[in-house]
């Protein structure tokens, strides 16, 4: 049942309770387990109502939310938890402005957080691209350009963001001239509340933050009486806000654009801050990646160098923590970061401990585990998957159980090569 629409201006999407309601109901998707999450869906009726008003009103200012910090392979960094109520409007900020009228500006085969689109979406292409390249060429005879933003959503300008967000809102048509007005208010709330306070800091060395890369923990222990607010970097969005995944999407879509439309790459693709396209000239991408750094730099974008490079189609490499092999007889073999499998082992076993602390129950173990292990099955090896299998099996006394059959994913867990008996056999008489 849908609720009435009350008085809005010119149908001004974004002060309908019906989409305000819709948003909520997606927020609370997100995270039904919390407290607030919780509470906020028994009084959402009266939330909605609450925040209809304030948005009419003019009265309505996003929070800054709390920060947490993270451990992301070796990588620290911070995500933000927003109250309900600012996620119930980015999220209608999202739905029913930004995303609809940014769409038609992005190429397909720009993956991420984009619905009916992801990682699994990405890699699928990439894997499509491969197999094209080979039947178009004959071989693998060529060159793959990898390219990655370093610092990419700590380093968004705030400005720069929001002018080619609003730009092409603006230019889709999609929205009335109220809706773009309270859009690009919100937007700049939004980025107002990840404002960076750098009052301790001499001028000349603000610009030069704008200029280079900024450490997402800059003020993480510094104390409260230096940040007085006097000073604010607006440079940086905060991972887990809405917003900030569509300004994930949009930064670099000139980039995109250029190299798909203008250079005509069709093996190209992009998730995030990663990009990758192939073509059997070398010159032809070392001209492609002079364009991407002069326009990097124009949008404020860096260019990781390290991780930057040039290579052989032939070679082995790797993407998005996926080995891609390429074979002479057109083949391509897949084979999952070791590293990956040697951190879900240390997630088990710290699992474990959690569990014997009463901090995590079984179901929360045995799903977290089942969720990485569908995920990334395709990608493993027989000897891989029955490794891990015998480790949980010691760690928790019991094998995960599916409310669907997995037949085979079960049997792999669960039964030893005969291969792997005579190879072990032929290393232990190696060594006597």
């Amino acid at each position: 049942m849908r609720l009435s629409h009350g008085f809005m201006e010119e149908n001004n999407r974004l002060l309908d309770a019906n989409e305000l309601y819709d948003g909520g109901t997606k927020a609370i998707a997100g995270s039904p387990f919390k407290y607030g999450t919780q509470l906020f869906e028994m009084n959402h009726l009266v939330e909605t109502a609450k925040l209809q008003k304030k948005l009419q009103e003019g009265t309505y200012r996003p929070s800054p939310g709390k920060k947490r910090p993270i451990s992301e392979r070796g990588h620290r960094r911070y995500i933000t938890c927003s109250k309900m109520v600012d996620k119930a409007v980015a999220d209608t900020l999202c739905e029913s402005i930004i995303m609809p009228s940014i769409s038609r500006f992005l190429i397909y085969d720009n993956t991420a957080s984009q619905p009916h689109k992801g990682v699994s979406l990405h890699r699928r292409r990439l894997l499509w691209h491969l197999q094209k390249y080979y039947r178009r060429y004959g071989s693998f005879d060529g060159w793959i350009l990898l390219v990655d933003f370093s610092g990419y959503y700590p380093n968004m300008v705030h400005d720069i963001d929001r002018k080619l967000m609003m730009g092409l809102v603006r230019k889709s048509g999609f929205c009335t001239e109220s809706e773009l007005s309270l859009a690009d208010d919100l937007i700049r709330w939004t980025f107002q509340t990840m404002e960076t306070d750098v009052s301790r800091f001499s001028d000349a060395e603000i610009r030069q933050m704008y200029r280079g890369k900024v450490d997402p923990e800059l003020n993480a222990h510094v104390s409260k009486k230096l940040l007085t607010g006097k000073k604010m970097l607006r440079k940086g969005v905060d991972i887990g806000n809405r917003v900030s995944q569509c300004s994930g999407i949009v930064h670099p879509y000139r980039i995109d654009n250029y190299l798909k439309i203008v250079r005509g790459c069709k093996y190209m693709s992009r998730y995030t801050d990663d990009t990758r396209l192939m073509n059997p000239s070398k010159e032809f991408l070392e001209d492609c990646l002079r364009q991407i750094r002069r326009q990097a730099d124009q949008i404020g974008v860096i260019v990781n160098e390290k991780k930057t490079r040039i290579q052989p189609l032939r070679k082995p490499f790797r993407h998005l923590q996926i080995m891609y092999i390429s074979r002479e007889d057109g083949t391509v073999v897949r084979k999952i970061n070791p590293k990956s499998i040697t951190r879900e082992r240390h997630k088990l076993k710290a699992y474990r401990r959690l569990l014997d602390d009463g901090r995590m129950s079984y179901p929360e173990v045995e799903n977290a585990f089942k969720s990485w292990l569908c995920t990334n099955c395709n990608v493993m090896s027989w000897r891989q998957i029955y490794n891990l299998g015998a480790l949980y099996l010691s760690l928790f006394g019991r094998r995960p159980t599916w409310k669907r059959k997995h037949s085979r994913l079960t049997w792999l867990m669960t039964h030893r090569s005969p291969a792997w008996s005579s190879t072990e056999t032929a290393i232990s008489v190696a060594k006597k």
